[in-house]
Parts: structure tokens; C-alpha cells; sequence
């Protein structure tokens, strides 16, 4: 999967166990694939139990052949059925068990199962007035829009500890998304894949952000609110790999 975020640009679609049921998520799934995007995450910061992802993951694959990534928030929610899983450090989290603890738990069960894991450094990006999910269930080291420095030091950290990409997020419907800005420094300054997700509407916005410097771009609400939109989304990413 790295191999493919470094040789093109990418459009992972992201569905969230939580907010669906696992016959919905199956139909999701497959429109992802038929408008398509490149693979599907699973996951999100309220996905309550490693059942609730099983299931969703098993009628997924049911009704698409796309590769599924798990998109974990806990060991707990690490479902055998998956393919790939990011093993990530939530870089700005200020909480051990986040850092390591859940880390640990995780391992074993990645390894008994088989699950391909990607090492990520993943950095959440405070965009919006409001906080989103995940800044209300975690304690962090506030990263704001304007704090790009901040940002590419997290990013040098993480591809020198040698995780494979970093991901910049902006949370589950911001106000806005990362800004270009931030992903343009990064890609300065680290050779890593770089995947955007949070707030990413338009093909004009996936454009921009492709052309700032990311590799992949993730969309989760589209895939409720407007498949055309999403179509148009996919279509940009992947035209900018023959650019």
C-alpha cells in the first residue's frame, strides 16, 4: 500500500462503523469502489467494539473488492478481518495510552492475524472554532491552522522514527480544511507519503491540496451527503497522477 501511495496520487474513502449499520456500511462500500476510490477505511473516535468493526468490515467485503484499512481508535476495535491496519502514534496526543499502551495491546493481534500494518504518524490539525470528535475524547497539544512550524516538526519526528506516511487531519466535519499552507511545509521537509482528510468537499479543494503536496486524500461524509460530489473528488486525484 505504501508502494502505491508513493508511485500515484490516491482517494481513500473512510466509513465510520458508528454511524451506520453494517448492511448500510456494505452499500457504501460499494459505491466506493464503482466511483473509484482506492481503498476503504474503517474507523473513527466513537467505534465502540471489535464486533461492531468485524461486522462492518465483513459486509464491506461483501460488497466491494477495494482493500480495507483499519482505522483504529483503540486495540479494542482491531477487527482479524481487516487487510491492512494503521499502526499509528497519534503524534499531538498527550496521552500515553495513545502513545504506546494501546500500541502494545494492538501488536499481538495484528501479528496472530496477519494484518499488514502501516506505520503512521498521525497529526490532527485544529481547524474550527468548535472542536471536532476527536479533540473532545483526546488530550492534546493543540495544533491551530496557523501553527505550521508545530505541524512539520511532528512530521520530521515521525519519518525519522520511521514510520511510513504522516496524516494530517482536521477531525470529522470542520469548518475548514488543513490549510494548504501546512501541507506545502511538510512536503518541504519530509520525503514520506503525506495523506489529507477533514472538510475536503470539492474537487477543487482535493486539487489544491494534491497540488500543495499530498499523496492521498480522505473523504468519510460524502459518501452519505453527495456521491456525485464524491465522484468528482476521485476523478481529480487520480487525474493529477498523470499530470
Amino acid at each position: 500500500m505504501i508502494e502505491l501511495m508513493e508511485k500515484r496520487k490516491l482517494h481513500f474513502s473512510l466509513i465510520d462503523p458508528d454511524k451506520q449499520d453494517a448492511k448500510e456500511a456494505g452499500k457504501m462500500a460499494y459505491n466506493c469502489e464503482r466511483y473509484g476510490s482506492d481503498a476503504i477505511m474503517v474507523g473513527g473516535s466513537t467505534v465502540p467494539d471489535r464486533e461492531t468493526a468485524y461486522r462492518t468490515i465483513e459486509e464491506i467485503k461483501k460488497n466491494s473488492n477495494l482493500p480495507v484499512i483499519i482505522f483504529p481508535n483503540s486495540a479494542h476495535t482491531i477487527a482479524e478481518n481487516a487487510d491492512y491496519i494503521f499502526f499509528m502514534d497519534f503524534l499531538n496526543s498527550t496521552e500515553l495510552e495513545f502513545k504506546r499502551e494501546q500500541h502494545m495491546l494492538g501488536a499481538k493481534l495484528v501479528k496472530k492475524w496477519g494484518i499488514k500494518p502501516i506505520p503512521m504518524g498521525y497529526i490532527v490539525i485544529s481547524t474550527s472554532r468548535r472542536p471536532t470528535t476527536v479533540e473532545t475524547k483526546m488530550k492534546m497539544n493543540v495544533i491551530r491552522e496557523d501553527d505550521v512550524e508545530k505541524a512539520v516538526d511532528y512530521a520530521i519526528y515521525a519519518e525519522c522514527m520511521g514510520m511510513r506516511c504522516v496524516y494530517l487531519d482536521a477531525g470529522s466535519n470542520p469548518e475548514k480544511p488543513v490549510p494548504n499552507e501546512m501541507i506545502r511545509a511538510v512536503r518541504k521537509e519530509i520525503d514520506i507519503p503525506i495523506i489529507v482528510g477533514g472538510g475536503i468537499k470539492t474537487a477543487e479543494e482535493a486539487t489544491r491540496k494534491i497540488k500543495a503536496g499530498a499523496n492521498v486524500i480522505v473523504t468519510g461524509s460524502l459518501l452519505e451527503e453527495n456521491l456525485e460530489k464524491l465522484g468528482e473528488i476521485i476523478r481529480a486525484v487520480h487525474s493529477a497522477s498523470s499530470v
